[in-house]
This record gives structure tokens, sequence and C-alpha cells, in this order.
């Protein structure tokens, strides 16, 4: 503009009709949509619907353990197993080649599923001894032992590891739960009984190897340590607990360690195992060597006292060849009485290892004598030291004749086709596979060039 023009003030400028609310009528207001109608109108049929899942998000959830990341690193294959309601990793990379590093090299695993309890106090020791079967009385901090414990009946609930830490201070490793009975039984007693599962990581390494990898990793003098015997390490400033344990016939050491420690551990035993040969191996693996030794899992190859829905399908520690885990002299234990009554007396059921003789993998779920079943498969592997199956299971007295001639049917897939197989079995009165280096003591080492 060329010439200043003077703008009206707000107030003076014509109202907007439109927009002037103090210059409309009641009558002129314009209608309002009704929303709860148009709502009403835009529902859609429910029925169209899944119904809402009611668990919330945060509910569900993927127990992982502390070295759950470090074997997922591993892992070529991405396969998993729930074990004791963590995931945990079946086969790393492959069968063949995992196998190939237990016995010949050394492989590592994860155990941190298993059940771990923490008995402590006053008469920590007194109820142990009457707790388990076997006979405590040599035991001494760092010792470690085998156990079975049973019922007033004398079946057996459980077996594990138990653990001197020290003076009334103790450590039982399961494969199942057992905290509730542990608590029942131990009422009277001034004790503690803590499940201290999630507080504490573990790894196993076996092979005729696996000495040698702890030596380079630090853990020096590991080589004298005994077999069934514990001792404190420190490793880069980390607390490790080392026990000489392992059931599957190898040179074997478990490791116990903060789970916060877990990762670095693992990583340090990885990177000083590469010239050994050393594998991170996945549960397949535990299974086959499981079988090869004759090792039963409880829940698997047989059935706690407390978990069997028929009494009879539970069994005595004799019967489970856990004869030697008991003590029939030693101070009163649960069940003491009831063993004491059928010791000589042959179990009308029993476990035993069984070997197939066939060159490739069967699928079978019975043992069979002149057309009859004797006997049920609880656990069965292939096992490539041997090139046949193993099987772990349960049998009758007329199985374990000298004279029985037992066999297996199977059935084989080849292409569209199906053949019915029939493969002899014959129980093994020892490990099916077993290495010299599994009890040597002081343990070899392999020294690097």
């Amino acid at each position: 503009m060329s010439e200043d023009v003077d703008l009206p003030l707000k107030s003076e400028m014509t109202p907007d009709p439109l927009f002037d609310r103090s210059q409309m009528d009641a009558d002129t207001t314009p209608d309002h949509p009704d929303l709860a109608e148009l709502d009403a109108a835009s529902m859609a049929d429910p029925a169209l619907f899944e119904t809402p899942d009611e668990e919330p998000p945060f509910a569900r959830q993927v127990l992982t353990t502390p070295l759950h990341f470090e074997v997922a690193r591993e892992s070529a294959t991405n396969l998993w197993r729930p074990w004791n309601g963590y995931t945990v990793g079946d086969v790393l990379t492959s069968v063949t080649d995992e196998y190939t590093a237990l016995r010949q090299s050394a492989a590592l695993g994860d155990i941190s599923p298993l059940y771990k309890y923490r008995i402590s106090g006053a008469d920590a020791f007194a109820w142990l001894r009457r707790f388990v079967t076997g006979n405590l009385v040599a035991l001494s901090p760092d010792d470690i032992l085998r156990v079975v414990f049973c019922e007033d009946r004398g079946h057996v609930v459980g077996d594990g590891l138990l653990f001197c830490l020290g003076d009334n201070d103790f450590r039982l490793v399961t494969e199942e739960p057992h905290l509730s009975w542990m608590l029942d039984s131990a009422i009277g007693y001034q004790l503690r009984i803590e499940d201290v599962t999630v507080t504490l990581a573990a790894m196993s390494l076996q092979g005729p190897l696996s000495a040698s990898v702890l030596a380079e990793a630090g853990f020096s003098g590991i080589q004298h340590l005994p077999v069934d015997r514990a001792r404190w390490f420190e490793v880069s400033g980390m607390p490790v607990y080392v026990s000489r344990t392992g059931f599957w016939g190898e040179l074997a050491y478990d490791l116990w360690v903060d789970p916060e420690d877990a990762a670095p551990v693992w990583a340090r035993l990885l990177e000083k195992g590469v010239p050994f040969g050393l594998r991170a191996t996945g549960f397949a693996l535990r299974e086959i060597a499981r079988v090869e030794a004759g090792l039963p899992r409880a829940g698997v190859d047989y059935l706690g006292a407390f978990s069997a829905i028929d009494p009879g399908n539970a069994l005595d520690p004799f019967a489970l060849g856990f004869s030697d885990l008991v003590d029939l002299e030693a101070a009163h234990f649960t069940g003491r009485d009831a063993l004491r009554a059928r010791a000589s007396s042959e179990p009308r059921r029993s476990l035993v290892l069984l070997a197939i003789d066939y060159h490739e993998p069967l699928q079978f779920s019975a043992f069979r004598k002149a057309g009859e079943i004797v006997g049920i498969v609880t656990s069965s592997a292939f096992s490539p030291s041997l090139g046949l199956n193993l099987a772990l299971g349960i049998v009758t007295p007329v199985a374990r004749k000298l004279d029985a001639s037992l066999y297996v049917e199977a059935e084989i897939r080849q292409e569209l086709s199906v053949r019915a197989l029939k493969a002899p079995a014959r129980i093994l009165q020892e490990l099916a596979v077993s290495s010299s280096f599994a009890h040597e003591a002081p343990a070899p080492l392999v020294a690097l060039f």
C-alpha cells in the first residue's frame, strides 16, 4: 500500500456470523451427531475375531541358563530342547562332530538346569545320615558321594551327587526337584535347606584332553585332583569350584561358578581349548554318553516313588542297579527296614543295559522273548563307538536268564515301503564304552608345542 491505513482493533472488527456464538440463536445451533449411536452401528460381529487371551504377555517366558547366549553363539543348527523348565541346546553342530570331540579330545556342555540344594546347620550331617542310604561317616570337606534316597517302603525317591562343602555344609545335586520331600523329612532337625539352582551355574568338561584344556586355561594343578573330589580355583579373578565328577566313562570335570562368571569362564575354555579340539556340545550328546555308561536318568529310566501313579511302578535301589549305594549296616535311614527285608530276594523287575546287534539306528519300544514282551525300553541311543544300538530298559526275571533269547522288533522305512525287522538283544554286565583315563590319577596332560 502507498498510504498507511489504520487497521481496526479486534473489538471493532465485524464479527463473522459463522463463528460468533454470541449472535447465534439457540434455535439455530447446529445438531451434533450421537457418538454412542455411531459407535454401536460400527461394532463388528465379535464372532469374527479370536477370543482375547486373558494371560498377560509378561506371564509367558522362556527360562534361560546363564550360558544360554554363549551356547546360542556356538549353535549352527538352532536346535533346542526343554530341560527342567529351561531351554538348552540339543545339537550345536552335528552329533558326529560332538561325539568325536567327547571320545577323542574334549566336550564342553551346559548343565546349569540340574537342581541344586544347599543343606547347612547344626543337624545337617545327622539329617543326611537318615536321608540317604549310604554311609557318610568318612565324608570330609570337598568329598563327593553319589547317593540315593528312599521313602519308608524302600522305593527310590531320587538320586544325585552329595558335595561336602565344610562342617555341616553340603550341596545335593539332582535331576528332579525334591525340595518338598526334603523339607518334610527334615522336620525336627536344626538345619536350613535352600534351592540354589538359579544362583549357581554349571558346565561339564569331558574327554581325554579335558585336563589339558583346564590346565591351559589357568587351572594350575588340575591333573592332581582325585576322582570324586573338588577344589577351588581362581581364574582371571573368578572363583571356580571344580569337581572331578562324571559318569560317562571319560575323564570328566564339572565346573560350578557364579552366574555372572559363567560366560567368561565358558569363553576362556573355548578359546584355550581350540588347539586341543574342544567342542561346545548339546543335550543330545549327553543322552548318548549316558546310555553308553548305563546311567539311569530320574523321570526317564525310573519313576520316583512320589511320581509313579501306580505304586507298583516304583522300584527299589537293588532293581535300579544302586546296590553299591546302599549300606544296610549303617545307622537307621529312611527305608532301611524295607530294604533289609527284600535284600536277598530277586527283584520282580530290574533296570539293565542292553546291546542290540544292528549296525544302523533303530526305533523300538520293547524287548521280547518267544513273541512275549519281557521288558520295556526307557532310553535308547546308537553308539558310534560300537556301531550298534544300546538301550536301558526295565525287564522281568525271565529276560535276565542266561539262556534268554531276547530280541526287539523294529520297522525300517525304505522309500515308500516298510520292512519289519527282528534284531537280537543281549544284556551287558558292564559299561558299553569306557576310557582308561576315566579314573587315572594324576590325569594325563598333553602339552602344546
